[in-house]
Formats: structure tokens, sequence, C-alpha cells
């Protein structure tokens, strides 16, 4: 039986099996590895562990952007043993039951905002920017952007169709909200 990705990623979710996504054609070793948390005909927001069984965030990736997907091997066991012998656990689920047909972008900085967990939105596939969701309309995010050292740099009104991926809470932006803490910026807890 040949199954799409979407199908391949529902059952994912419904088992709550461990997965690796590849969606970096120039670069077909890269992958994420993860839960499912969410998966629509257009998006899958994935409960995301780093290379070393950690967690590491939120990652939104668009389903026509994925090439390959493994559900078993050595790799995934490893992380899921990792995962448990580290006792770590993601902080909630993020996004709940969605439609096939869901918009899973506004979903997802929406959850960012009302969780208060920093936000990584890449724009057209080479930009990255870092920070705070302080809204999301109809068709935009503002985003209050940070940089790298954790400080206010600018607000900016990103239109959703040119986001190609969204990161929620990874290490890297755990590290941002705790230099922006430090710096004790407005916005933050």
């Amino acid at each position: 039986m040949n199954e799409s990705f979407f199908q391949v990623l529902q059952r994912a979710r419904e088992s709550q099996s461990l997965v690796a996504i590849y969606t970096n054609v120039d670069s077909p070793r890269a992958f994420l590895a993860g839960w499912v948390e969410a998966v629509s005909q257009e998006h899958v927001v994935m409960r995301h562990l780093s290379p070393e069984g950690r967690y590491d965030g939120y990652v939104l990736k668009y389903v026509d952007s994925i090439f390959r997907v493994d559900a078993e091997g050595r790799y995934i066991e490893r992380l899921q043993y990792l995962y448990n012998a580290r006792n770590q656990e993601f902080p909630a689920r993020l996004i709940g039951d969605v439609a096939d047909d869901a918009n899973l972008i506004p979903e997802m900085l929406s959850a960012a905002h009302t969780e208060n967990m920093m936000v990584s939105i890449e724009v057209a596939a080479d930009d990255m920017e870092n920070g705070v969701v302080r809204d999301v309309g109809f068709d935009t995010v503002l985003l209050e952007v940070y940089d790298y050292f954790g400080a206010i740099d600018r607000e900016a009104t990103i239109h959703l169709e040119a986001i190609s991926e969204v990161r929620v809470d990874s290490e890297r932006l755990q590290s941002l909200k705790m230099l922006s803490n430090w710096h004790q910026l407005p916005g933050l807890e």
C-alpha cells in the first residue's frame, strides 16, 4: 500500500510513534525527529527532539516539503531511549486536534503567544526572525524581534503566506528568552 505522507504522519500521531522527517533535498541526511503533535493536509507540527534525545521545542513544516519519513530504525530507538532515560517531558500539548484542512501556522503562532514562548519564523526559506508573537491577524503576524543578545531589535509584521517554517521554544529560543530576562526587558516573564 502506497500511503501519502499525510496518512503516514496521521498514523504516527495516532500511535504516538517517534518519526524522522526529511525536508532538505540539498542535505539529504538532515532530518527532524520527534512526535507528531498535529498534522493537516498542508502542515505538520513536530514535538522535536535534539540529536541527544532532549526536548527541543516544536517545529512546523510544510507536508509538501517532506521527501522521506522514517518510522523505525536504530537512531529512532536511540532517541527514544535517551529521551526516556533523561525523564524528559514536553511542557504541554501546544496544539489540539485539528481538521485535515486546517492552516496550522496561525494555530501554532497563537499557541506560542498564549503560552508566552519565543518563536523563530523562517520567511521565504531564507530569512529567520526570532522573537515574541504580539498578535496574530487574519493574514499577518506581529512579531517583536529580538537580536542575538536578547535585546528587542524591532517590530515586524509578517504575512502568514511568506512563512516557510516555525519553531517554538527550541533550546536556542529558550536561551534567547533567558538572555532577554537577564536584560530585564519587558514582554517576557
